[in-house]
Parts: C-alpha cells; structure tokens; sequence
C-alpha cells in the first residue's frame, strides 16, 4: 500500500472580525493567516467661543499582509479605538491604531483629529489622512476631513471616509463626510448645523465632525469611529489518503 496523495479532514476556511482588543489563540492547520486591520477615525475638532466651528477629522487607515502563524501559540490583536471629540475649544483625538501580534508586523494607522478653535470667527483645520506610517503588504490611507465654517448656515467641518479593502478612504467636501470604501470602510460624519455638537462617524473608522458655534458656545467635536481586525485562515488537518 502507498500513500500518494492527501485527503483534507475537517479543512475549513474560518474568517473572524474583531472588534476590541483581544488574543487570539492559532488553531491546528493555521500555519498562514490573512490579517486586515482598520484604524481607528479622528475626531472632531471643537467650537468654544462664537463664532467658530472646529474642523473635521480624518478617517483610518487600512493595512493588509500574509503571515506566518505557529498553531497553539497566542497573539495579541489590537483593535484601534476612535479618536474622542475637542471639548472647550481643544482638537479631536487621533484615531487609535490597529494592529496584530506586534505594531512592528503589521499596523493601521487611526486617521489625525480636526482642530478645535477657541477665538471668535474662527475655523479649525481638518484632519489629514496618511498612511505613510502604516506596516502592510497593503496600505491605503484614510479620507481627508474639511475645515470648519463658521459662516451661519454652513455646515462645519465634516469627516474623512475610513480606507477599506478596496482603496483609500473618501475625502470629506464641503459639509459631506467622505465615503467609506469597501469592505468595512466607514462614513466619515457630516458637518452639522449652526450650534450643534460635531457628530460621530461610522464604523469602522469613520471621521467626526467639528463643533459649531455660531451663537450658543462650547460646542464639542464628535468622536471618530473605531477600527477593526479581521483574520482569514484555513483550519483543520491533512489525513494521508491510502490505497492499494
């Protein structure tokens, strides 16, 4: 009798989406996984005094690579949160990173938060979307936010698209967030209206907004959105195929 070729047992393709940070323990017959990350969006900036409007934040970037994995071994994975919108006149947090096993095999980077403005008739500066510090095989940046307005009836400053698996993230345009690009790229947040809060973006990593202040002060930014991790690998093993 002669072994001359393989029969998969229990071969299966598993994909699991992460969406805080965790561990990861690699199953039997995962000796490669495919690892995406999104980070997390900026946040807003916001309005202290009137009038003003913070800018917008950028949304997160996305990274993709082949890795080697040791079956029963754990790994970290970390899962970028979203940048916190300015309060009292203070710029959006930057989006969260994210990555898996270490930040030096494989990272996306969280899109830059938009600038809050504490002086009459000022406008903050959006937030950037920049993949240059990104680790992947693939790497594409997030979409750039818009400068506040604090012109009455003019939106604010809007978020950037969070990148996806496809490309980069859309630019936020006047007061329309950017789009978020497919798969799993989030809307970045749309400027909102005289005296109102900056509003969130959408997962994952999605831009927020800026703040306005046309009469009423201390408005904040909203949020960023948070970043994701997602994992595609075969599991299972190979059983020798015996025959005469």
């Amino acid at each position: 009798m002669g072994c001359h070729r393989s029969n998969p047992r229990g071969i299966n393709m598993a994909v699991i989406t992460f969406t805080t940070t965790t561990t990861w323990v690699a199953p039997v017959g995962a000796a490669k996984v495919l690892v995406e990350c999104w980070g997390g969006g900026g946040g807003g900036g916001a309005a202290r005094v009137t009038p003003s409007a913070g800018g917008g934040g950028a949304g997160g970037c996305y990274a993709r690579s082949l890795l080697s994995v040791t079956p029963g071994t754990t790994y970290t994975v970390t899962v970028g949160a979203g940048g916190p919108g300015g309060i009292s006149g203070s710029t959006g947090g930057d989006g969260g990173e994210s990555w898996f096993s270490s930040a030096a095999t494989i990272v996306a980077k969280g899109g830059y938060g938009g600038t809050g403005v504490s002086g009459g008739s000022e406008n903050g500066i959006a937030g950037i979307g920049d993949a240059s510090l990104c680790i992947g095989t693939i790497t594409y940046a997030g979409g750039n936010g818009t400068d506040g307005s604090f012109t009455s009836g003019i939106p604010g400053g809007a978020g950037g698209g969070g990148a996806g698996s496809t490309g980069v993230g859309g630019n936020a345009a006047g007061g329309t967030g950017g789009t978020g690009t497919t798969l799993l790229g989030g809307a970045g947040a749309n400027g909102v209206a005289n005296n109102t809060a900056g509003t969130v973006g959408t997962i994952a990593g999605g831009g927020g907004s800026g703040g306005k202040a046309t009469t009423v002060t201390f408005k904040s930014g909203g949020a960023g959105a948070a970043g994701r991790v997602r994992l595609s690998f075969i599991t299972g093993e190979f059983m020798p195929f015996m025959s005469a």
